[in-house]
């Protein structure tokens, strides 16, 4: 296996060049399409570094460049500056098939003509592997992909389930026994309940080989998952990277709190005056801030009880969290998140009292972390409660 390096990498995609050649559509962050025929910054200065056996997930929304990063590793798009190292070895320049990646793409990418076993063993023939050494490999990755996966080899794959598919396309990475792993969102076909229990098989699958991998996802339950470490994009950028601890408890700015965490982050506009911040109907004590600021709201950190009041829109039962989120309106229409149990199910119209024992304060223009500020009389009575 391998570590991967990426120092100052960038890509842009232009309209007026090869397959790009005239107006195209792209996929905005907040899903919808513009038609364009400017250039498009799919990697801006990218930055990162994968150790040896570590599992890195890159995470953000559509469009942010996360595929395209996953190429240039890969070999399949080259950046138009910067440099990819393996091993303290630069690549730049070398072909896909000398990197010894095993890419899984969303679509899976079967010869619908072939079978599995067809499939899974393709680029060995390409390369001229003797037939024993083949039929070695195929065995060592039926084992490893566990109970049913013999059965598939001689299935095509148009009589395959998703997860079969999934099971498949994972089979031909691990026979060609890569140095790197690159995973392009490939649970995102599969249905929830088989999302769920593919996902715990393949972090024992990573776990059991310990190949640097890179995962791409926009779902950041798989992300926190299977990933050691957590790398937040958006726009082409790598905004912060880190565990999932570090980043969530400590965001570089609103779009890191905002994205991560379930419920988000909620955002107050407000300003604070002699040391306490006003916005929304919140009051909560401040130190070292003066101006106006954004405040953050995290659902842990509002408990029940208090001076402010809210009234109830929509609450959303979580079963397996033994919990509900509730959305509540304060003051000015503004709206915040809250966690309560499920001993008693809030309805739309009710009222609900709350507290705030820790706020995220943000910079109004450049929406840096500025300050994160604990109310230390609301933790006081909740530790003595």
């Amino acid at each position: 296996m391998s570590s991967v390096r990426l120092e100052n990498v960038s890509k842009v995609f232009r309209s007026d060049v090869g397959p790009f050649r005239g107006k195209r559509l792209i996929k905005l962050e907040s899903g919808g399409l513009l038609s364009t025929d400017a250039p498009v910054t799919a990697l801006d200065e990218v930055s990162i570094e994968i150790q040896q056996g570590e599992v890195l997930s890159v995470l953000g929304p559509s469009g942010c460049g996360k595929s395209t990063l996953l190429r240039v590793i890969a070999g399949l798009v080259e950046p138009d500056s910067g440099h990819v190292y393996f091993d303290d070895r630069c690549v730049d320049g070398m072909s896909p098939r000398h990197r010894r990646v095993g890419f899984v793409f969303q679509n899976y990418a079967l010869y619908p003509h072939m079978t599995s076993k067809g499939n899974i063993i393709f680029n060995l023939l390409l390369r001229r592997f003797p037939d024993k050494e083949i039929e070695e490999r195929v065995r060592y990755t039926s084992n490893v992909l566990g109970v049913g996966f013999e059965a598939l080899l001689s299935r095509k794959p148009g009589t395959l389930s998703s997860g079969q598919k999934q099971r498949v396309a994972l089979g031909r990475c691990i026979i060609r026994n890569p140095s790197v792993f690159l995973l392009d969102e490939p649970l995102s076909d599969l249905d929830a309940k088989l999302r769920e229990t593919t996902r715990i098989e393949l972090k024992r699958l990573l776990r059991h080989f310990g190949i640097t991998t890179v995962y791409v996802t926009h779902d950041q339950k798989e992300a926190i998952s299977l990933g050691h470490r957590l790398a937040i994009m958006r726009k082409g950028k790598i905004i912060q990277q880190g565990t999932f601890e570090e980043i969530y408890n400590n965001p570089y700015n609103v779009f890191v709190a905002g994205f991560l965490g379930s419920p988000p982050l909620s955002l107050i506009k407000g300003e604070v005056i002699d040391n306490v911040f006003y916005g929304g109907g919140i009051r909560f004590p401040t130190e070292g801030l003066l101006g106006e600021v954004i405040g953050g709201l995290k659902a842990e950190d509002i408990i029940e009880g208090g001076d402010f009041r809210g009234i109830v829109e929509v609450s959303e039962p979580n079963p397996s969290e033994k919990s509900q989120v509730v959305t509540v309106r304060i003051k000015d229409n503004v709206r915040i998140k809250l966690r309560r149990s499920l001993d008693y199910i809030l309805e739309a119209g009710e009222i609900v009292s709350f507290s705030v024992k820790r706020m995220y304060f943000f910079d109004p223009i450049t929406e840096l972390l500025v300050k994160v500020i604990e109310n230390k009389e609301v933790l006081t009575n909740e530790y003595s409660a």
